[in-house]
């Protein structure tokens, strides 16, 4: 089955995503890392914890994808968002801060590898649902911490 004009599409969604990535990561890139380590607010995370939230969900988004390439069906979450987040918050703190960075970049190649593996028709599936979690966790996912950068 071929793709309609309303149907998302591999290439379009790979060029937003590295779009998205490449503007976040330099943002990113232009901070001192000694302000990686500075709390986003009275009792929020560190930019390094969301970094390592960004990394999680990535990873999530990966393990999620290569689920439904194999089954065809929309794959779910093991936990909810507040418990992954958590986990994401923990884990970025037990590593440097160089370590967060490279997870980031290692986690988004990973990701990327695996939306180039789908085709438009498994990507518009299910009403778009590997399109919508794409989005959501990669160029929307970074608009949305954008702001955490500044």
């Amino acid at each position: 089955m071929l793709p309609t004009a309303d149907q998302p599409h591999v290439s379009e969604t790979l060029a937003r995503m590295d779009d998205g990535f490449a503007a976040f990561h330099e943002r990113v890139q232009a901070i001192p890392i000694e302000r990686l380590r500075e709390r986003l607010g009275e009792g929020a995370w560190t930019r390094k914890q969301m970094l390592g939230h960004i990394s999680t969900w990535h990873e999530l988004t990966f393990d999620r994808l290569n689920r439904f390439a194999d089954s065809g069906e929309p794959a779910g979450l093991d936990e909810d968002d507040d418990a992954i987040n958590a986990r994401a918050a923990r884990a970025a703190e037990g590593r440097t801060t160089g370590e967060v960075l490279q997870a980031m970049e290692d986690s988004y190649r990973r990701l990327r590898r695996a939306v180039a593996a789908l085709t438009d028709a498994q990507l518009g599936a299910h009403d778009a649902w590997a399109a919508a979690l794409v989005a959501g966790n990669t160029y929307g996912h970074y608009i949305e911490h954008l702001p955490d950068l500044d």
